[in-house]
């Protein structure tokens, strides 16, 4: 005969289990283990996920130096304060770096604490440090015209440089996404280029105009049929890398006698950003050209290039405006 329950629980029946317990995590090792085999379940990209385990082990080795715990239930916000961010202002490492550790170190707790692997959460009694407002180096108008007459558009290196460069300057795409387009990626009736993040899964289109798109067919066309589908490639039909066509960049600034800025893909992009923006570009297409996840920087670009935000890329075209 099945047994009655009674109408009212006891006060034993009641009491909940210490399971939690059981779950506490005691080895720095294994709390990582735990946290990289969520971040690959969260199909984060293997670029972020390096990025964790790279600031992670240097915040173990860090405490260890320093013959602190590496428990992490026993590291605090006061360890953190103390033995990381005194510890790397000591040593002079930059704001930026400081703050690279200190977001890797809070999700690595926030997750911990989470999944009830710790009892109490360092992350709740550190924050991120403030970091100085650096000037955002950008190349002048003439610069820009100057390094754009530097390769030598009778040669297939230099066409396929300038067409590069060209690129660079009206869409500010970062290297890595210039180097990861296809050939199919262009949509010449749309006068867009789809943009692969490197960084991520997010892909987005960016638009460009009439010069520049006589610049793609003509260096489509040179290109020819190959084996590889990477729109710019070497003379043996092989993938650029993001080294050489940095050299290449720095070889075009020298000859262009360019001096008091770094002649990088990066600044290029910046330049884009200012160029754009003081030509009428709207921040939230800014936003989504140049693939920023929030408007922070791009808010960065309007306070620094802007007093009057308008629409169309039509309109902020960097590479039109030029007048090439």
């Amino acid at each position: 005969m099945a047994r009655r329950r009674r109408r009212k629980l006891t006060d034993a029946e009641m009491e909940v289990p210490h399971a939690i317990e059981e779950e506490i995590v005691d080895d720095f090792d294994i709390a990582l283990h735990l946290f990289l085999r969520h971040c690959k379940a969260k199909n984060l990209s293997e670029h972020t996920i390096t990025y964790y385990r790279n600031e992670l082990t240097s915040f173990r080795k860090l405490l260890e130096e320093q013959a602190v715990t590496t428990n992490p239930n026993r590291i605090t916000g006061k360890i953190v304060k103390e033995n990381v961010i005194m510890r790397m202002m000591d040593e002079g490492r930059k704001e930026s770096a400081i703050n690279a550790r200190l977001r890797a170190i809070r999700a690595f707790f926030n997750f911990l604490y989470s999944e009830h692997y710790i009892s109490d959460n360092p992350a709740d009694d550190f924050a991120l440090i403030r970091q100085k407002k650096t000037v955002i180096e950008t190349f002048t108008r003439e610069q820009v015209r100057a390094l754009l007459r530097q390769p030598d558009q009778t040669t297939f290196t230099g066409l396929r440089d300038y067409t590069m460069l060209l690129l660079l300057f009206e869409t500010g795409v970062r290297v890595k996404e210039l180097l990861g387009i296809r050939v199919g990626d262009i949509r010449w009736e749309d006068n867009m280029i789809r943009i692969r993040d490197p960084k991520g899964y997010r892909e987005r289109l960016v638009p460009f105009q009439a010069t520049v798109k006589k610049q793609l067919r003509k260096y489509v066309k040179v290109r020819g049929e190959v084996d590889s589908d990477l729109l710019f490639i070497t003379v043996d039909n092989k993938a650029m890398t993001v080294r050489a066509f940095q050299d290449r960049m720095k070889m075009y600034g020298r000859r262009a006698g360019i001096k008091g800025v770094r002649c990088s893909p990066h600044t290029a992009r910046h330049t884009f950003a200012k160029m754009a923006v003081q030509n009428g570009a709207n921040i939230f297409e800014l936003q989504k050209i140049l693939g920023h996840s929030s408007l922070e920087m791009v808010r960065n670009y309007v306070n620094l290039f802007s007093s009057d935000v308008a629409t169309a890329h039509k309109r902020f075209s960097p590479i039109e405006k030029l007048s090439l």
